[in-house]
């Protein structure tokens, strides 16, 4: 586990996979059970606030950013004045995707923000696997009915391009399908995706995981 204080009121904390898998933490442990999120937050708050900076009673707030490698923690102390809903278990569970919206200096805070904004739509997003077995092994995580599914491969690496055809969500909203999607592999712009599909071999074009499902069966 990584600590990095960025200033008296905001901690970043980054944890590798292995160190979430010691927890007994997933992303999907997290969507699924409030009171585990704020439990494990605030077991990291304590670990890594060694001078007691966030010990005092005021509200915090945590922001998260999945990946395939683990997870990017900012945890920020709100000033009293500061409206302090936001620490509700709730919230962080809405905010999971919005990424850290801070970062060491203006530069990285607008290039985080740029990104944010290039991200395909709320109901679509693309994502970058390593290798086809962590292809097989999302396929296997998201059973989704409703949810379109394209195959890419360029450069030994896979593209897929994930899209809900309505918004009559029955089992799984479109957030919650990313943070499962982001344990697999890592979101991309629509700028990045179309620059990589301009050389890209498509390997299914329709159903891509229910055909990848029924391969590795």
């Amino acid at each position: 586990m990584e600590v990095h204080r960025i200033s008296e009121n905001t901690i970043r904390v980054t944890m590798d996979a292995d160190e979430l898998k010691e927890r007994g933490i997933t992303m999907l442990d997290l969507l699924g059970n409030k009171s585990q999120i704020q439990h494990f937050f605030y077991q990291i708050l304590s670990e890594v606030d060694t001078d007691h900076t966030f010990a005092k009673g005021d509200p915090v707030t945590f922001q998260v950013m999945p990946s395939s490698s683990g997870l990017e923690l900012l945890i920020s102390k709100v000033p009293d004045s500061d409206d302090d809903s936001s620490n509700n278990p709730n919230d962080q569970l809405r905010d999971l995707l919005k990424g850290l919206g801070a970062g060491d200096d203006d530069q990285r805070k607008t290039e985080i923000n740029d990104d944010r904004e290039k991200l395909v739509s709320d109901n679509r997003r693309v994502f970058k696997l390593d290798s086809i077995d962590l292809v097989a092994a999302l396929a296997d995580a998201l059973k989704v009915e409703g949810l379109a599914s394209s195959l890419y491969t360029y450069h030994h690496e896979y593209y897929l391009d994930l899209a809900y055809l309505d918004d009559n969500y029955v089992e799984l909203k479109p957030e919650d399908t990313w943070v499962i999607a982001n344990e697999y592999g890592n979101g991309m712009t629509e700028k990045q995706f179309q620059r990589i599909k301009k050389n890209a071999k498509c390997l299914i074009g329709q159903d891509a995981l229910g055909n990848i499902r029924e391969y590795f069966d």
